[in-house]
């Protein structure tokens, strides 16, 4: 019912329309009145909806958005659960590796060193919503599951867990061997993310590339605005 409810909140927002009724919804979902309260108080608290005695209930897109804010860091099926999407993930490739140019740079380490690399994939209610490309360098041989959490790896490799991440946005299109696994047209814009995760000692413990599909996710940055918030201080005269 939760999925189904917030599938309809995007809808909301994207379009600038009200929810349907509380009749209506409940008819949708499948659900009783009471747990269809009980769920929209609960987007109600976060401010993502707004709801009036005798009035529409209409959907707050900025409080949308800041449920997936660009500098909170979780599991990108988690990520696409908050917005109601229904999140799959699965490994597309898993293999030793030696560290190439770019990521050897990056991590202040030996080209050449060794490291497991991992592509994954995660679908978002069956659509290709993001790929990523993920380098952790290795002492010794290759850890065991390697396929969870990526986070999990780096931190058994390394006896320490990623604390920090240092990711830098940017645009790409699609290449012909992204696109044929985004399921798109060879040239489809896409927002990406390189991504460090580095450890409490310091050290680089991860080297990410991730490919998103911005039409399913659309992230928030918060940022303080210094004062003074007029602009520049005019300076007194004589």
């Amino acid at each position: 019912m939760q999925h189904g409810l917030l599938r309809y909140v995007r809808e909301a927002a994207a379009s600038g329309a009200p929810l349907p009724g509380e009749l209506d919804l409940t008819a949708r979902l499948g659900c009783t009145r009471q747990q269809l309260r009980r769920a929209m108080a609960a987007l109600e608290a976060q401010g993502i909806v707004r709801r009036r005695q005798g009035s529409v209930t209409t959907v707050d897109p900025i409080a949308l958005r800041l449920s997936v804010r660009l500098e909170e860091q979780f599991d990108h099926a988690e990520l696409l659960d908050r917005l109601g999407y229904r999140a799959e993930v699965e490994t597309l490739a898993l293999r030793r590796v030696e560290l190439g140019a770019d990521s050897a740079a990056v991590m202040e380490l030996a080209p050449n060193t060794p490291a497991l690399a991992v592509r994954k994939r995660w679908r978002a209610d069956g659509t290709v919503a993001m790929i990523a490309d993920d380098v952790v360098p290795l002492e010794g041989e290759m850890p065991e599951d390697a396929e969870e959490s990526i986070f999990t790896v780096a931190a058994r490799v390394w006896g320490e867990p990623i604390i920090w991440e240092v990711a830098t946005p940017g645009v790409s299109t699609l290449d012909p061997a992204l696109a044929d696994l985004f399921e798109r047209p060879v040239g489809t814009p896409v927002m990406t993310l390189e991504v460090i995760g580095i450890g409490a000692s310091g050290r680089r413990l991860l080297h990410s590339r991730e490919y998103h599909d911005p039409t399913l996710v659309s992230y928030a940055v918060v940022r303080t605005v210094r004062p003074p918030w007029g602009g520049a201080t005019r300076q007194p005269r004589g």
